[in-house]
């Protein structure tokens, strides 16, 4: 494959994908696979991509994205968790603050 063949390839997934990801966040971590895939190939030289088609490119997006799969996991059950304690904390900052400034009233 061209690096535009590639790109013409990768284009419609990556769309499809973003204009699900507010109904599935997992979309995310797909399209940022995808998109570094794309950035590797596009690094390597046209003439040793001669061989990937799209039956291959499929296959090597699902071996790449599937054996990263549970490390994003890992990492996306983290941010979930950071994301509910850093709002749960500033929440009740932010609520002391308000209790305390509608009291001087």
């Amino acid at each position: 494959m061209t690096h535009e063949e590639i790109a013409a390839y990768v284009q419609p997934i990556l769309n499809e994908a973003f204009e699900e990801i507010m109904d599935d966040v997992t979309q995310a971590n797909r399209i940022s696979v995808i998109a570094k895939i794309y950035h590797e190939l596009y690094e390597i030289p046209e003439d040793r991509l001669q061989w990937l088609d799209d039956e291959e490119m499929k296959e090597m997006i699902l071996t790449i994205y599937y054996a990263l799969s549970r490390p994003r996991h890992a990492l996306t059950t983290g941010v979930a968790k950071e994301v509910k304690k850093y709002v749960k904390a500033s929440y009740k900052d932010w609520k002391l603050l308000e209790d305390m400034s509608s009291d001087e009233d």
